[in-house]
């Protein structure tokens, strides 16, 4: 079987591995110039989705603006609760490797003339640090997220796919005792119906004779014999065609039924199938939900 284009992603990615999101303190180079900044690593994700995403972080504070140029996002006079009120002006570069599909992320914090550094402002530093690691996490798992989503309605197509296949192997099942049910009533009705032509064609037999006797006899009573003798005949013709139609349904029937029967089998076969790649795909959502979890 095939594995699906979704599956073959997912198998081969590099997300395969536990990601973990560590926050590293250092220089790192700004259009301010070489700054002290808080670093995490953002794996999978698109660069344009990121600087977006961190720019409506910094909106949620108090600023004076935000805007980014050339992968560096600029929050000038961001305003935190936890540290007063005093203003600082944030710096956050991103650094993109596509050979490695990861993202480097470092923001450095302006206070007024001085940045913010660990071994001067721990508090603070903690704190951009504690706000890198949860967006980097958040980045990292966007698009697994978005591949468990995927793979999620993959299954469940693929789970709706197959009580469907129930359903027609149930239709088909039901028709089948229809079919049977219709033929068995048909062979009936022929048994009486050829008993009632039999019959029939005795009556008409004889009536011939009574016709062929009177064709000497008075106008009226010669009339009266054909009467009787085309109605007789008109009724064996009925008979036989209501036989000849009969036959034809059960041959219908029992082709009908036949049809069903390998319907059924090719059903059976699809639902094996179906059944098989719904595993398949649950496999495919557990692995994605295990990197899911990896990441932190």
């Amino acid at each position: 079987m095939k594995k699906s284009i979704l599956a073959v992603l997912i198998f081969t990615s590099p997300i395969l591995f536990a990601q973990k999101i560590k926050v590293e303190e250092g220089s790192e180079k700004f259009s301010s110039g070489s700054q002290n900044a808080a670093s995490a690593i953002i794996y999978e994700a698109d660069i344009d989705f990121v600087i977006k995403e961190w720019k409506k972080v910094l909106k949620d504070f108090k600023h004076e603006k935000v805007k980014d140029d050339n992968n560096e996002v600029f929050g000038d006079n961001i305003t935190i609760k936890d540290w007063g009120n005093n203003a600082a002006d944030f710096y956050t570069k991103f650094v993109e490797d596509k050979k490695a599909k990861t993202i480097k992320m470092s923001t450095a914090v302006d206070l007024g003339g001085a940045y913010v550094k660990s071994s001067d402002n721990n508090d603070k530093y903690k704190y951009i640090e504690k706000m890198t690691k949860e967006f980097a996490i958040k980045m990292s798992k966007a698009p697994i997220e978005d591949k468990l989503n995927a793979a999620n309605k993959t299954l469940a197509k693929e789970e709706d796919r197959l009580r469907d296949l129930e359903k027609e192997k149930k239709n088909l099942q039901d028709d089948i005792v229809n079919y049977k049910n219709k033929t068995n009533k048909a062979e009936k009705e022929v048994i009486v119906k050829e008993a009632e032509l039999e019959k029939k064609k005795g009556e008409v037999n004889v009536q011939k004779k009574v016709v062929d006797a009177s064709s000497d006899a008075v106008s009226e009573q010669a009339k009266s014999a054909k009467k009787i003798y085309d109605k007789l005949e008109g009724q064996q013709k009925d008979l036989e065609k209501d036989i000849k139609e009969l036959k034809s349904d059960i041959k219908n029937y029992k082709e009908k039924i036949e049809k069903a029967e390998k319907d059924i089998k090719t059903n059976e076969e699809n639902q094996e199938k179906k059944k098989k790649e719904i595993e398949e795909a649950k496999k495919v959502v557990a692995e994605i939900k295990k990197k899911l979890d990896s990441i932190d």
